[in-house]
């Protein structure tokens, strides 16, 4: 039986998710900085994330990896976090991806600590640098939690849109038997 094709569709979701999240950034800047706290959509995080879990395919690896350059390329300063965070959350989900029951609240859960460990390794590579000129309780109050609680609510909303996706991208395509004469013949 040949591989699906679809798979290669995952790609294109993740350059979309990197795309809106910049897009939201640009335009809700104002609304996401107001009042001392700091929101950060990860559109690309939860897509990493949840794709990852529904989606059993070797290829999944590399398209998170591709993903990580992009963000690393467009939002970071410093080339390989976002893509080595991204390889750590493959990896970890592939270990643990059949003890989870995948529900949208046991996902929700891996969410919220895929989007700790991004959020934490990316403070702790840029205080390293000196790039960062919050505290860690700063951080933990205005960065971390605000985000978690943004991007929570932008999984609720995105949960069934990805399933949907991910299950299409699982299904087996119907061959016909006049598809499987003519691949004989070549």
């Amino acid at each position: 039986m040949r591989n699906s094709r679809r798979v290669y569709w995952v790609l294109f979701v993740f350059i979309l998710a990197f795309l809106v999240d910049g897009v939201l950034t640009n335009h809700f800047s104002t609304l996401f900085l107001r009042s001392g706290y700091s929101l950060t959509p990860r559109i690309i995080v939860i897509a990493v994330v949840l794709l990852n879990f529904m989606i059993d395919h070797k290829a999944m690896f590399w398209f998170s990896v591709i993903a990580g350059f992009l963000v690393d390329s467009y939002y970071a300063g410093i080339l390989g976090i976002y893509m080595g965070i991204f390889a750590v959350i493959v990896r970890v989900i592939r270990l643990v991806r059949t003890n989870i029951l995948q529900n949208p609240f046991t996902l929700g859960l891996a969410l919220v600590f895929f989007l700790s460990l991004t959020e934490v390794s990316v403070y702790f590579v840029y205080a390293l640098r000196g790039v960062v000129s919050m505290g860690w309780n700063e951080f933990l109050v205005e960065r971390l939690g605000a985000t978690l609680m943004l991007n929570i609510v932008i999984y609720y909303i995105l949960y069934i849109p990805l399933r949907n996706f991910a299950r299409w991208v699982n299904a087996t395509p119907v061959v016909s038997p006049h598809d499987l004469i003519n691949h004989r013949r070549s």
